[in-house]
């Protein structure tokens, strides 16, 4: 495999030089900021202005940025078995209501008060060792008005090309470009995209879908998806470790998951206005289901996927396929509260938000990178991530630490360690494993360290 490579590249990106050459110099201040303020990320006040001048460019396009995103990612998944993992997330601004330009890209999201906009993007991962590649798809737009309202049954019955579900094709769509020269593709949803127009337009002879089950189907044997698969056969069971969450209110537990499977073929329903798509579709539905949990937040998920799935062994990796959803759950949670805090930014045109939340995915991608890093002896080369300055001095941050590294320093799970300790982790091994925002920090404190030692060095940092 070559190496992968995260480093933002703009040549030729807007056809202007000055604007390329200005991305650069963003795209390497976000990376080496501890904020997500332009007054906090520039040196002074020229360079602050070139920011804003930059974010609020009508020749800067917010799907050009995308694009140098997926032509990265392009190059990262050659000859890969890769799984692309979609998601939304709304940006809530709302409280910058008074603050923001009209018309500005904004507009009505999560209920018919909010105002902001919304993103849907495709994580990619390497499907052998997880390691982070990049994103292969993204939209972001607004609302001119709100799906919950009088025409939702309106809406039910339009093609599916005019509804914002769409976005879930379209993004698989998307995804199957940017990756056609990966191996094998796994595209992971959850319940939105459990869309039978999907089922039908995007599996190919080398693209697969693990998605998760929102509707109870009707199959060609006059049964319901359901009931069906609680008759089917007790294929096996395995015990999970499952991490409690203080938001939540829940403690660490070890759930027993009992796996069924089954091979079904599924009716299309009524609604369908494609009159070209098939009347069923053959899949392969698994239930991973907790027995004795806890009445609320016990995990119950039946998971359609195109994969084969005839062993208690491949419906466990479809299993463990979903489980990884939870990487771009990180992604959003960063992006906003505890993270960037992108919806309290000070910036006050809607557009030039949109573009500052994909330039910061930069930054979260590298955040991630670390997280999946951590006690991971097969993880990707340090170089991956780092300059050869920073790595000078993460080399001398371990000395003076007295750090009892447990991997070589040639590999990025090395550099997870100290980031880790760097962002208050105390590598206690009772201690839960640092999670991204305690990455995110160490990120933030390593920052600082670097500009100071390139300082005392009289080194320009990169």
């Amino acid at each position: 495999m070559e190496k992968i490579s995260h480093k933002p590249d703009f040549r030729g990106i807007f056809n202007d030089k000055r604007l390329d050459k200005r991305a650069e110099t963003i795209a390497a201040l976000l990376m080496a900021s501890r904020s997500n303020s332009v007054k906090g990320i520039t040196k002074n006040e020229a360079e602050q202005k070139g920011f804003y001048r930059f974010l609020e460019n009508e020749n800067v396009e917010e799907n050009r940025l995308v694009e140098e995103i997926q032509n990265r990612c392009r190059i990262n998944v050659a000859g890969r078995q890769v799984i692309a993992i979609q998601d939304s997330s709304s940006i809530g601004l709302s409280k910058k209501r008074n603050h923001l330009q009209k018309n500005s890209g904004v507009g009505l999201v999560g209920n018919k008060e909010g105002i902001g906009f919304l993103i849907h993007t495709t994580l990619v991962l390497d499907a052998q060792d997880e390691t982070m590649l990049g994103f292969s798809a993204m939209q972001l737009w607004h609302r001119k008005e709100d799906k919950a309202n009088s025409t939702t049954q309106i809406y039910k019955h339009q093609p599916i090309e005019e509804k914002e579900s769409y976005k879930w094709i379209e993004s698989s769509n998307q995804s199957k470009e940017v990756l056609s020269d990966a191996e094998g593709i796994t595209i992971v949803e959850d319940r939105e995209g459990d869309i039978y127009e999907q089922f039908c337009l995007i599996p190919d002879s080398k693209t697969h879908l693990v998605i998760r089950s929102r509707d109870d189907r009707r199959l060609a044997n006059n049964t319901k998806l359901y009931s069906y698969l609680e008759e089917a056969e007790l294929s096996g069971s395995y015990a999970l470790k499952i991490n409690g969450d203080i938001r939540k209110g829940s403690t660490n537990r070890v759930a027993t998951i009992e796996v069924r499977y089954a091979k079904v073929s599924i009716t299309k329903p009524q609604r369908v206005t494609n009159k070209t798509l098939p009347d069923k579709i053959e899949l392969y539905v698994v239930e991973a289901r907790e027995t004795g949990g806890p009445n609320q937040g016990s995990i119950k998920w039946r998971l359609l996927t195109t994969h084969m799935v005839d062993s208690f062994e491949s419906a466990c990796r479809i299993i463990h396929i979903y489980q990884q959803r939870w990487y771009i759950e990180q992604v959003f949670r960063l992006l906003k509260k505890q993270g960037f805090e992108i919806e309290s930014n000070q910036l006050s045109n809607g557009w030039a938000i949109r573009k500052l939340t994909v330039l910061l995915l930069n930054n979260i991608l590298r955040i991630m990178q670390l997280l999946l890093a951590y006690e991971n002896e097969e993880s990707q080369c340090i170089e991956e991530v780092f300059s050869e300055k920073e790595i000078c001095c993460l080399r001398e941050i371990a000395l003076k630490e007295i750090i009892n590294h447990r991997y070589e320093s040639s590999k990025l799970a090395w550099a997870s360690d100290i980031i880790a300790r760097l962002g208050g982790w105390k590598g206690n091994p009772r201690q839960r494993p640092p999670g991204p925002i305690t990455m995110k920090r160490g990120l933030e404190a390593f920052a600082m360290i670097y500009k100071g030692w390139s300082i005392a060095k009289d080194v320009s940092t990169p």
